[in-house]
């Protein structure tokens, strides 16, 4: 194996392990958007403080059900 070959190798495992961080990321933005929404902030201020649109925000709130209202 030549040095390109391990080179090759080791940023397809950079990639998948900068994924794998985006992923989580992502995840960890998402609750935090739920969190602000159910404690009453405004999908428009939400959408100012991530630097994303209010259809944006207002996508994640749709697809993960999220409502003002406390869940029991």
């Amino acid at each position: 194996m030549t040095s390109e070959d391990n080179a090759l190798e080791t940023a397809a495992a950079a990639l998948r392990e900068a994924q794998a961080a985006v992923h989580t990321a992502r995840r960890k933005l998402s609750a935090a958007i739920v969190t602000a929404y159910r404690a009453g902030e405004p999908a428009a201020r939400i959408a100012e403080r991530t630097g994303t649109s209010v259809t944006e925000i207002r996508n994640l709130l749709a697809a993960t059900q999220a409502s003002r209202r406390a869940e029991r």
